[in-house]
């Protein structure tokens, strides 16, 4: 008796088997869809962390030491593009060298070479190489003379 009870079990789980397998999968996707689609969305910050960039008119307004500075681009930041970068930052502030880097994945350190007018005024330019992420999140490190942390300004590409 009892080892009809568990063969008649373990043919109802066997048979239910493939259903929750697709309900598993199909609760994967949507999650994996969810978490992809709300890294746009939260562009107020990326990876919990401020200065980040909502393109208008390819400017961008960041602090360094509580002081605003901005950020204007001569496109909106792609991989594989040449974009130019003019930064206005606090005359009192002079920047040592600045470098992008990946968030979400290693991309090395991506020179941003710049030339300054000598009143707060900066130009230069970089590249961004391509990656596998469809959604990559980026930083722009700017070491500041005189200052103890670099300032930072965080920007997304989509593929």
């Amino acid at each position: 008796m009892i080892n009809n009870d568990n063969n008649k079990r373990s043919k109802f789980l066997h048979s239910q088997l493939p259903l929750v397998a697709i309900i598993i999968v199909a609760m994967c996707v949507y999650l994996a869809h969810k978490y992809q689609s709300s890294a746009l969305q939260d562009a107020s910050v990326v990876n919990g962390i401020g200065n980040s960039c909502n393109f208008v008119n390819e400017t961008c307004e960041f602090l360094i030491d509580n002081k605003l500075a901005i950020a204007t681009f001569s496109i909106t930041p792609e991989v594989e593009e040449s974009v130019t970068v003019n930064l206005s930052v606090p005359q009192s502030k002079e920047i040592e060298s600045a470098w992008i880097e990946g968030v979400n994945m290693y991309m090395g350190k991506i020179p941003v070479l710049l030339d300054s007018d000598g009143k707060g005024k900066w130009s230069g330019w970089f590249m961004l190489g391509s990656c596998s992420e469809p959604v990559m999140k980026w930083q722009l490190r700017l070491n500041i003379k005189d200052s103890d942390s670099p300032s930072y300004l965080y920007f997304v590409t989509q593929q």
